[in-house]
C-alpha cells in the first residue's frame, strides 16, 4: 500500500487522486483528523505535515485510506 507525506492541500489532492469519494476514510487518534469518507478528506482546507496516508492499491469501495502521523524523521540535507 502506497504511502504518501502529503506536505500541504494540493499533495493531498494528487495523493487521493482517482479514489472514490465515498471511500472509508480511517485517521488515528490524535491525528486531528475528522473526515470519514475521502470526499470529506477533499475538503479540508488545511493539512498537517506530519501525517501519512496511505492509499489501497484497489479503487474500490470496500478499500480504507488511512491516516496516521509520520514516526520517521526526514532528512533534509545529504549525509556526508
Amino acid at each position: 500500500m502506497p504511502r504518501y507525506k502529503c506536505k500541504n492541500i494540493a499533495a493531498l489532492d494528487l495523493a487521493l487522486s482517482g479514489l472514490p469519494a465515498k471511500m472509508r476514510v480511517k485517521a488515528d487518534v490524535g491525528t486531528g483528523v475528522s473526515a470519514k469518507t475521502v470526499g470529506e478528506l477533499r475538503k479540508m482546507t488545511m493539512w498537517s505535515e506530519n501525517l501519512v496516508i496511505t492509499t489501497p492499491q484497489e479503487r474500490d469501495l470496500e478499500s480504507t485510506v488511512k491516516i496516521s502521523k509520520a514516526t520517521v524523521a526526514t532528512r533534509t540535507s545529504p549525509k556526508q
